[in-house]
């Protein structure tokens, strides 16, 4: 039996035995001169290895490459290690929130719901249960945080973000990289910078360092192991070339020690290294179905140090901060683990309810219609689909989409919680829909589909494969159906694609409506398909991923084609074509209406996957939905799943408004006991949500070169540092929602403000918060500060910034004395001049509970003593 032995023990031994053949001292120190260890990194272990590493092996640890078939969990990015040197293999799993591979896991709590709880406790054990998950996945570094702004709410990725504000954002997600990273999981922090939605960004040096640098400088701070460059350009530079912002702000002025790393495809050539970008993703490691030109392969490299465009110093300085932050991790020392082992369910499913309860935000809530009362639960119509389904996350993409075993319906968790209650439920839109009929398909005038596996073909007089059938196909099982769909009468049609275990095609008159499971091209993203994979906002109701489209189709025939790809699950290939014709869609929403107008109270749960496109109705025909049963019920109330602004036309109809965000695997318990009084909503918006699209400031109609596509391709930022609710404030408009609004099923007051001075140069700020009302709440009380009465010449100041912030649960009737710190950064400008330069004068200090709901203000007199 071969004897056990450690890595960091087969490090060592293997660093000596290369040293030995290369004469160099494997235990020379740091500062050893001629024929000793050059001093790269400071870390001796390090030092060691790169003193023993061949070039190829150097090269080796800077582009990515794909990993073996027999262990490839198909995470987003992988380096191969270097065996002979004990130097092991780094995943890089995908992400926010939560952690992307082959295997299911936890459904987190979406990001912007994060940022509504306005805590950083949440945040860093929300960091915990994605740091636990990848540990459990056998993952090494997870992509996340996100901590761009949200400055274009109709920007596709805007809802990963975590708002509007930069000293929210920035708690938010150091709180996030310290829970992640206390798990042994590294945390990379992107986009690196000023990724907000424009691909060619201008933006003035002040207002990059004050506003779109704070994030990271707060993941510094919080010791981030990698920065992910982005793919925009920055003043006229690309990102990942950009020495000004690699070299000189990140690692100078910030003092980062990790490694950078670009964006999938962001960077453009060799020489990029130079600029301070330290590995390429995913070089020749690539996702499926999209093709990404690699520049740090060893051919490439080879050439630009032959030709004196790269050294080699400056390879070594690259992989030494790749290694240096492994080994931070233990990964050189025997740390590393890539073995697949249960995740840590019961402890991350209790850290995901109470965000999803803290976050939760109530808009309106008209004469107390919230929460339910005896006589609501005595007569409660609950309506649609995200009540008698979980809709977890905004489905796909980089997020995990969840545990469909964790998730318990709003539907159930009500009857569960209430069980008196005479609860009454109508879908309104179903998501699922039923099986095409036999009668609907046909082929060469004869009945059924014709289905083609291995060159064998037989018919198939309906396509529904299933597990819970109990006919799904055989593992690896690759067929495709053909013949004619026929439809009786001319109408919207939703077609759905249904598959597992493998991914599905649907093809109608020659036109690819979806290919359900697929990635960026055919096959799936993560190796497999996920139940929540489809484009529908979640699973069907059978658990199956969900691809629809809404076709207008005219009545007879129409060619169809289905096709069946397996994935690498080696699961049973589960597919399905369902439908929802015209007549039943009109009959879901009938019901829906009918249940409404039967009972005392309506709650219908809506939803919105996308952008925050004020101009844009929700999907489904949802907003007539709402119309429809807010004029039979006067009591409606409904139950918004968004995590960006949205247009609600029908918001004075109906008497209360809570969004949820996306709650993650508990969303729908969380939504449950918020209903019925449980808990209590304590969520703030972590954006503005204007009135309409025209009043953002990337949406400005006198200010095209704000917008994310902006004037020749360049967007310029030039409302400078007023970004969200500090452009309304400097515009004088007036939201619908302002930044950091919600309410509670109490009331809060302000009283006896004190400002004092603290040692560190800051301001702590003392305010006595009461409940006035009957129940137990928390505030989130909310300091901004003015302008300088006496701005310096040249400096932008916003009219009122956040500077601090802190949740207060009291007792009703009770007091609490709380102290808020505001940090001396808040108080400083930056100036390339005089760097952070401190804002000496009179200043007001507010106290409130949103961006416009100030209760308190006292000046104070900033000296710089």
């Amino acid at each position: 039996m071969r004897p056990s032995i450690s890595r960091r023990s087969f490090v060592a031994a293997a660093v000596a035995t290369a040293a030995a053949a290369t004469g160099v001292a494997a235990g020379a120190g740091p500062a050893e001169a001629r024929g000793g260890v050059a001093r790269v990194t400071g870390n001796s272990r390090v030092d060691r290895l790169l003193a023993v590493m061949t070039l190829d092996e150097k090269l080796s640890m800077i582009e990515g490459q794909p990993e073996n078939a027999a262990t490839n969990e198909y995470e987003a990015g992988y380096l191969a290690g270097v065996p002979r040197l004990g130097i092991p293999p780094l995943r890089l799993s995908d992400g926010p929130p939560g952690v992307i591979t082959r295997r299911d896991s936890t459904g987190m709590t979406s990001t912007m719901a994060l940022a509504a709880t306005f805590s950083t406790a949440d945040a860093e054990e929300n960091g915990k249960v994605i740091g636990r998950d990848a540990r459990s996945l056998g993952q090494d570094l997870v992509l996340e945080p996100f901590v761009n702004l949200d400055r274009d709410t109709s920007w596709s990725r805007g809802f990963n973000t975590y708002g509007e504000d930069p000293l929210l954002t920035a708690r938010t997600g150091a709180a996030v990289i310290t829970g992640i990273q206390s798990q042994g999981t590294m945390a990379q922090v992107k986009h690196y910078i000023a990724y907000d939605g424009g691909n060619d960004v201008v933006v003035d040096s002040q207002t990059l360092h004050e506003v779109y640098l704070q994030p990271f400088d707060a993941a510094v701070k919080a010791g981030v192991t990698s920065v992910m460059s982005s793919y925009n350009k920055v003043n006229g530079e690309y990102a990942s070339h950009n020495a000004y912002l690699l070299t000189t702000v990140l690692r100078g002025e910030l003092g980062f020690k990790g490694f950078v790393t670009s964006d999938w495809g962001a960077n453009h050539g060799t020489t990029s290294i130079n600029a301070g970008l330290d590995m390429e993703m995913p070089g020749g490691g690539g996702p499926s179905g999209v093709s990404i030109t690699p520049y740090f392969t060893k051919e490439k490299m080879k050439a630009a140090l032959a030709d004196g465009t790269v050294t080699e110093a400056t390879v070594t300085r690259a992989v030494g901060r790749i290694l240096y932050q492994m080994d931070r991790f233990g990964l050189l020392t025997g740390a590393s683990k890539h073995t697949v082992t249960p995740l840590k369910t019961a402890r991350n499913q209790a850290v995901l309810l109470r965000t999803a309860q803290r976050s939760a935000t109530l808009l309106k809530n008209k004469n107390g219609a919230l929460p339910l009362n005896a006589s609501d639960l005595g007569s409660l119509a609950l309506i649609g689909a995200g009540a008698g389904q979980t809709i977890a996350t905004n489905s796909g993409g980089e997020a995990a989409g969840g545990l469909l075993g964790e998730q318990t319906s709003a539907l159930n968790a009500l009857r569960a919680r209430a069980k008196n209650a005479r609860i009454t439920y109508a879908v309104g839109g179903d998501l699922t829909g039923s099986p095409v009929p036999a009668s609907a398909l046909g082929h060469d005038g004869a009945a059924g589909l014709v289905r083609t596996t291995d060159g064998a073909t037989r018919t198939d007089s309906v396509l529904d494969f299933t597990t819970a059938g109990g006919d799904a196909l055989p593992p690896g099982t690759a067929a495709t159906w053909t013949g004619t769909l026929t439809v009786p009468t001319e109408g919207d049609y939703w077609l759905n694609i249904q598959a597992l275990g493998a991914t599905g095609k649907l093809v109608v008159d020659g036109r690819t409506l979806t290919t359900v499971g697929a990635g960026f091209g055919a096959a799936p993203r993560y190796g497999v398909v996920h139940a929540t994979d489809g484009n529908a906002p979640t699973a069907t109701t059978d658990g199956l991923a969900n691809g629809r489209t809404k076709v207008h189709l005219k009545a007879g025939p129409h060619t169809v084609s289905v096709t069946a790809a397996p994935d690498v699950s080696g699961a049973p290939v589960q597919i399905r074509l369902n439908w929802v014709t015209p007549e039943q869609a009109k009959a879901d929403h009938d019901a829906a209406v009918a249940a409404a107008r039967k009972a005392r109270t309506a709650v219908v749960f809506v939803w919105n996957t996308g952008s925050g496109d004020l101009s844009a109705a929700l999907p489904d025909d949802q907003d007539q939905l709402v119309a429809d049963i807010a004029a039979v019920n006067t009591n409606t109330i409904v139950v918004l799943q968004a995590n960006q602004p949205v247009a609600l036309p029908w918001l004075d109809k109906v008497n209360a408004v809570l969004d949820t965000y996306f709650g993650g695997d508990q969303a729908g318990v969380a939504a449950a006991d918020i209903l019925l009084g449980a808990v209590n909503p304590s969520g703030r918006l972590p954006f503005t949500w204007p009135k309409d699209i025209s009043q953002e400031v990337a949406h400005d109609p006198a200010h095209p070169e704000r917008s994310s596509k902006g004037v020749d391709g360049v967007t310029t930022y030039s409302e400078g540092i007023n970004i969200g609710y500090r452009h309304f404030e400097a515009t004088g408009q007036t939201p619908l929602f302002p930044f950091g609004y919600g309410l509670s099923y109490t009331t809060f007051r302000h009283d006896d403000l004190r400002v004092a001075h603290s040692r560190d140069g800051g301001l702590d700020v003392t305010v006595t918060v009461t409940n006035t009302g009957r129940t137990e709440g928390t505030d989130v009380v909310q300091v901004y500060l003015g302008a300088p009465r006496q701005a310096p010449s040249g400096v932008q100041f916003a009219p009122k910034a956040l500077a601090a912030y802190e949740r207060v649960t009291v007792k009703p009737g009770r007091g609490r004395r709380v102290t808020l710190h505001i940090a001396p950064r808040q108080l400083r400008y930056w100036s390339d001049k005089t760097g952070w330069t401190l804002a000496t004068g009179p200043r007001d200090v507010l106290v409130g509970a949103s961006a416009r709901d100030i209760a308190l203000s006292r000046q104070v007199n900033i000296t710089g003593r």
